[in-house]
């Protein structure tokens, strides 16, 4: 079953005779009255459409519907998925027929040119993406894949640029790339819907940025690379010189990485020699990020004449990026200003944030800095639903699990705060920022003797790690142990450059206060940043387009997690929050863990047997079916999950094999987000710890939900 993005077939109606059968009346005769209902009895094969059945769903209706079919078509198809959307598979039908209608229906839209459901499509495709990734086949039946396809064609704008540069980037499954490349091809030139003349900028970046995601995974050889660039060519016929003249002017804005430099030389050596007189001045070129500094650093002083100013950058910025095809330095710009722009306009920065998810969804830093700005705006409601995702979504960023204990200790939740912070040290026993986080949580909850504790135990791990003899010292001041104090803070005083600035200047801080207090001039220690004024916030969907799932229900699944993972866990507490939340394969997940931590494997393994069909394609559903049969002793075989998953492939291996695949690995900076998670999971499984294996494997499962 393939589809095809590169064409659309054009209306036509069949010959009377044909139409008349009494099969297809009847159809008509309910398309009339109900064309949703009249259209899923079509697509999903449970109605006779004469001889038209010999044939796939779609063509059929193209060519049974008349001229005068298509707006009701249009309204009915878009209202059949809406009424879909976020459901499990109907009862009475299969999940493999259930996927080919989604794809039929996807294929519908293109051939019939149905703008109404393409636009609805468009404007959901988040929240659609992530729903159909539970009816996935393989190739032959990829209801996502027929999405990017009805997508791609009939683009009144750009405003679906994002999108298709975040599937090339991350390079996988290549059918998906090549229909982002597509849907780059058929990009309008402007927001009116200008044709394009010429070979669209945003493509070649496109084609540039999918060769950095090949060279990231390792790849050398560049033959996909290379037949993408072959297959161009053939669509644009040129000269082999103008071909480089045209990436010659994107090189020069930002140059591949050297292997796809090697590969773009082999076609076009034009490409990389540079302008004789350096950069073209006709050429698109990114603003110049030193311009941002002396802004924000005048800004609090000169707001009027400066914000104007600042706002030009950033609109340059936008310009760039639309143009181009190259987010990284909005996203660089967006990410840098909203750091120091925080605590003085909290809802600019949360738009600024919000724009630089939206160019690159799995960015960490555009994440947190939404949900901060949430918070500092007093939007509580939504700050916490975006921390409690974000910790799903990124498990390997210390930084998630912090920003979420900490959020929650400012808002009265110590307890989760603390549990979460407990918890990290499992995940990161490498890291002394988690244990010196944990002591610091239970020093603020008055819990001194506690905190002390945990000082000492991460001061003996990490003996010489300043912060966390600095933190115990400064503690040690409010128990009003002078001599140990003194004893803790020579020992950090020891350990510190004499060029560390900026850690002499925070020991000194602290040797002042131990002198004061022995003076008799106790000096308290600070304490948490009062929170704002709550406000009623907006609405969650409002992020619909970066995270493709509903928010609202982000907070009760992460809680059910976490008090599931609890020592001597609250299993009853956990199922509360398991319950609130409507079905979907992750609170399927979640209750299966639930009734394994409850019961044992085999009835989790029991569980899991009565509801996967509901999602039959979903991979992470999948595999944790497999892992309780496993672990209840049972024979598995992983064959079809190791040929159908490959974003599973590590826990898929590891459960066969005991570790994962052996990976290449970039430099740290160069990992890609799939690469980061994959790194701190062969890492955790090599620790040969079952319990933190199973930790591992969970959480990096539950981030391959939300790609």
């Amino acid at each position: 079953m393939t589809i095809s993005s590169h064409s659309a077939m054009a209306f036509a109606r069949s010959p009377a005779s044909q139409t008349d059968h009494p099969a297809i009346v009847r159809w008509r005769e309910r398309f009339g009255t109900d064309a949703a209902a009249a259209l899923a009895l079509a697509l999903t094969g449970k109605v006779s459409l004469g001889a038209y059945d010999r044939i796939r769903p779609a063509e059929a209706l193209a060519q049974i519907l008349t001229e005068n079919d298509l707006a009701r078509a249009d309204e009915g198809l878009r209202a059949w998925l809406g009424g879909l959307l976020n459901l499990p598979t109907p009862k009475g039908i299969s999940g493999k027929r259930f996927a080919d209608s989604l794809v039929e229906a996807f294929r519908l839209i293109a051939l019939l040119r149905l703008n109404s459901a393409r636009a609805w499509c468009a404007q959901h495709h988040g929240a659609l993406r992530n729903w159909l990734r539970a009816f996935y086949f393989g190739r032959s039946r990829d209801p996502e894949a027929a999405l990017l396809v009805a997508l791609a064609q009939g683009q009144a704008d750009r405003s679906l640029l994002a999108l298709w540069q975040s599937i090339v980037r991350r390079g996988r499954p290549i059918e998906h790339v090549r229909h982002a490349l597509g849907g780059l091809r058929l990009l309008p030139a402007d927001d009116k819907g200008g044709v394009e003349r010429g070979v669209p900028r945003a493509l070649l970046q496109g084609l540039l940025d999918f060769g950095d995601a090949l060279d990231r995974r390792g790849e050398r050889k560049g033959s996909e690379w290379l037949m993408e660039i072959d297959f161009l060519a053939a669509a644009y016929p040129m000269s082999k010189d103008s071909w480089g003249r045209q990436f010659r002017s994107v090189v020069q804005a930002r140059k591949p990485v050297p292997t796809v430099q090697q590969w773009l030389n082999q076609r076009y050596p034009l490409a990389l020699k540079p302008f004789e007189n350096g950069v073209r001045k006709d050429s698109l070129q990114p603003p110049f990020f030193d311009e941002i500094k002396p802004l924000l650093s005048q800004l609090a002083t000169y707001d009027v004449q400066v914000r104007p100013r600042l706002q030009e950058f950033f609109d340059d910025s936008r310009h760039y990026c639309r143009e181009s095809g190259d987010s990284s330095f909005l996203v660089r710009s967006f990410c840098f200003a909203g750091d120091r722009l925080l605590e003085a306009d909290p809802a600019w920065v949360r738009d600024l944030a919000h724009e630089a998810a939206i160019w690159e969804p799995n960015n960490h830093h555009a994440w947190a800095l939404l949900a901060q700005a949430l918070e500092a705006e007093g939007d509580w409601r939504r700050a916490e639903a975006f921390y409690w995702q974000a910790r799903r979504r990124f498990p390997e960023d210390v930084k998630s699990h912090s920003q979420l204990a900490h959020a929650l200790l400012v808002h009265d939740s110590g307890d989760l705060g603390e549990e979460i912070y407990r918890q990290a040290i499992r995940l990161f026993p490498d890291n002394p920022v988690c244990r010196n986080d944990l002591a610091h949580t239970l020093r603020v909850l008055g819990r001194f003797d506690e905190a002390l504790a945990e000082y000492q135990q991460a001061k003996e791990i990490f003996d010489r790690d300043v912060v966390t003899a600095t933190a115990m010292a400064d503690l040690l001041i409010d128990m009003e142990r002078f001599a140990e104090a003194e004893e803790t803070l020579s020992g950090a005083e020891y350990l510190v450059p004499r060029d560390d600035q900026y850690t002499q200047q925070k020991l000194e801080q602290v040797r002042q206060r131990l002198q004061s207090a022995q003076a008799g001039r106790f000096i308290p220690p600070k304490k948490l940043q009062a929170r704002p004024a709550q406000i009623d916030g907006g609405s969650l969907s409002a992020f619909s387009d970066i995270v493709g799932t509903d928010l609202a229900y982000a907070p009760d699944l992460g809680k059910a997690t976490l008090l599931r993972r609890k020592t001597n866990g609250d299993l009853i507490a956990a199922r509360n929050f398991i319950n609130a939340i409507p079905e979907c394969p992750e609170k399927l997940v979640e209750l299966g863990l639930c009734e394994a931590a409850h019961q044992g494997w085999s009835a989790a393994a029991y569980w899991f047997d009565s509801i996967w069909q509901r999602y039959e394609g979903d991979g992470v559903l999948r595999v944790h079916r497999q892992r309780a049969h496993a672990r209840a002793g049972d024979a598995v075989d992983w064959s079809q999950e190791r040929i159908q998953y490959p974003d599973l492939i590590n826990v898929i291996l590891t459960e066969e094999q005991g570790e994962p695949p052996r990976q290449h690995f970039p430099a740290e900076d160069d990992r890609s987000e799939e690469q980061r998670q994959d790194a701190w999971f062969a890492h955790l499984v090599a620790r040969e710890d079952p319990l933190l294996r199973d930790l591992a494997e969970e959480d990096y499962l539950a981030a391959r939900h939300m790609l």
